[in-house]
């Protein structure tokens, strides 16, 4: 988990199917820039993400992915426009991305640290 300097953090977030602990930042990097579409137990990721101008999701990018969002957006781009691969799903805010976890086998994303434990499991990026 990395602290802002605002003293916020971004936990990344998996549906419970998913039987990963943690990955490391090259790893979280591959499934989101979507070169990873499954898991190590052979189970398709589903990758949800936040607007590229939400707060959230520019710090889960600089701080987890060491990238600037529009790099992820160039990557989406090149997938999408070559028809090799596809975008990720975006949601709206936080509370969806958790709904979106929540329901989804397979499913990755990120929010603002929280308490709230219930439907998700929180992944540590070593």
């Amino acid at each position: 988990m990395v602290i802002s300097p605002l003293g916020l953090a971004v936990q990344v977030i998996v549906h419970p199917s998913v039987e990963l602990e943690q990955l490391t930042p090259a790893q979280l990097r591959a499934v989101f820039s979507m070169r990873q579409t499954q898991w190590p137990d052979g189970h398709s990721v589903r990758v949800f993400v936040l607007a590229s101008e939400h707060p959230v999701h520019q710090q889960f990018c600089k701080e987890h992915l060491r990238m600037f969002p529009y790099q992820l957006d160039s990557i989406w781009n090149r997938l999408s426009f070559s028809g090799i691969g596809t975008r990720p799903q975006q949601v709206t805010s936080e509370q969806e991305m958790q709904r979106m976890i929540e329901k989804t086998p397979g499913s990755i994303g990120y929010r603002m640290t929280s308490n709230e434990q219930t439907g998700v499991n929180i992944i540590e990026i070593n």
